[in-house]
Order: structure tokens, then sequence, then C-alpha cells
């Protein structure tokens, strides 16, 4: 996951590729929130990732079939609330995979406005975090509340300082399990937060933050206002979710279809 920048894999069973599950990013951090505590080290996080997958993977995820139209899939996403889809075939191999992200770099490929507004489907209701914090406090903060990123903030100023993903998490992750280091989830977050915020103005058209979010590859954006404090967050999930519920499924989906064309001739 931290090598490829990759949120979800499918499982396959031992004989083939048959899918099994699917495992998130979200899954590793919830996993990691129960086993973290005051005295966890560096030997007790390797251990208890020492566990097979099928213990904290998702079991008989939702799934399509190549030939499902991109309709079928998008109100596959918003009716079960989900970030990825496996493709399978009709024996249930496994021939691919479709995510939020995927949805939303065809809309961000796209150049003419969707006169929808950043401020109209952004959450509004933000969790953050103090830059004094730990980053088993982040972990923990992000179980609890089901988000993936924690705008960092500091002396009770609503101006973000940083932001700590769940990428962050399995990049730490991965750097315990490889070299075996000492520091532990102790570590403030200041020390391994992402210092530049990407943001996006409230009044933007949402194409901007499609666009945004794929350039640099992330999920989610800060929303700012005249580069002041922080209004909202809008991510992936926002932008296929709501804008189907305050517009259509058939919005989105031509919103995205001509940029499919475009690929498709090209």
């Amino acid at each position: 996951m931290q090598k490829r920048n990759f949120r979800h894999l499918p499982v396959i069973t031992e004989s083939g590729k048959r899918l099994a599950g699917v495992l998130s990013a979200q899954d590793v951090i919830d996993s990691i929130s129960l086993a973290l505590g005051p005295r966890t080290n560096s030997e007790d996080i390797i251990r208890s990732l020492d566990i097979p997958l099928f213990r904290i993977m998702s079991l008989h995820p939702i799934v399509v079939e190549r030939g499902d139209g991109l309709v079928e899939v998008v109100k596959k996403f918003v009716a079960h609330n989900i970030g990825a889809l496996p493709v399978v075939d009709e024996t249930g191999l496994i021939q691919g995979i479709i995510t939020l992200r995927d949805l939303v770099g065809l809309l961000g490929t796209g150049s003419e406005p969707l006169g929808v507004k950043v401020s109209e489907l952004m959450t509004r209701q933000v969790t953050m975090i103090d830059s004094r914090s730990s980053m088993a406090d982040a972990v923990h903060l992000m179980s609890e509340n089901r988000v993936r990123r924690l705008p960092i903030v500091s002396d009770n100023s609503k101006a973000p300082i940083g932001m700590i993903t769940n990428k962050d998490i399995l990049r730490l992750l991965s750097r315990i399990a490889s070299t075996e280091e000492t520091s532990t989830f102790r570590t403030k977050i200041s020390e391994i937060m992402t210092r530049d915020v990407i943001s996006v103005e409230a009044d933007d058209d949402i194409r901007v933050a499609a666009s945004r979010m794929m350039i640099f590859g992330i999920g989610g954006l800060a929303v700012e206002e005249n580069s002041g404090p922080i209004l909202g967050l809008i991510t992936e999930r926002d932008l296929v979710k709501r804008l189907t519920e305050t517009r259509s499924v058939n919005f989105l989906v031509q919103s995205m279809k001509f940029e499919l064309e475009v690929m498709k001739n090209n």
C-alpha cells in the first residue's frame, strides 16, 4: 500500500485469483488503534501486524463485472458508501479494481466547469488535531471518527499548519517494520506531518478540486477562504456521493462520460 500509494488491496484465495475480500488502509489503522496503548513499543506494533488478513479485511465485498455500465458502478459506490469495487468475471476471478480515485480522476480531467461550488459538497464538521499530539493520538482519532485525514492546528488556531493522513500512518508502519527503529507512535505528529496543505477556495468549481486531487495524488483538500481559517474538507467521497445526492447519478456520469470517450478514442 505504501509503495504503490494504494488505499485498497483485493485479497485472493491461496489457490488462485478468486476474490476472498478487500483490505483497506482504514482496516489497518483500526487494527493498529486497538493495539496501541501507553506502553506500546515497536516490537508490539510489528507483532500486531503479524496477523492473518482475513481477521481485519472486509469479507464478501461488493463487486462489479467488466460489462457493468458506469451508472451501475456509481450507484454501488453511493449505496454502499465504499471506496473501492473489485472487478470480477462470471466465475469470481479478480480482473481489476475501480476506486473513487478513478472516478475523481475522470472529473478532474475535464476543463468545463460543472457549475457546482466546493462549498456545496464539502464536509463542514472537520475533525482536527493539535500539533502537540502524538501519532498514537492521531491513529485513535482517525479510527474513532472514521476519517482518513486530520488537519493539524496549533495554539487554538483554525488555520492548518499541516495535515496527517492514513498514508503517513502507513509510511511510519512500513519504516518501523523494515528498519526496526526504536521510535514509536509516541512521536509527535509535528515530526511526521505533511506541511504543505493543498487547498481550494470555497467558491471554486468542483472541477478545480477534482483536478487538484488528481495532480497531487491525494484524496482530500482543505477548504479555505482567502487563505484564512479552514472552512471544511472536500474529499473524493464528497465529490462522488454528495454530488449524486445533491444533483443525480446521471449528472455525475455525464460529467465523466466525455472524458471516457476521449480516452477511448486516443
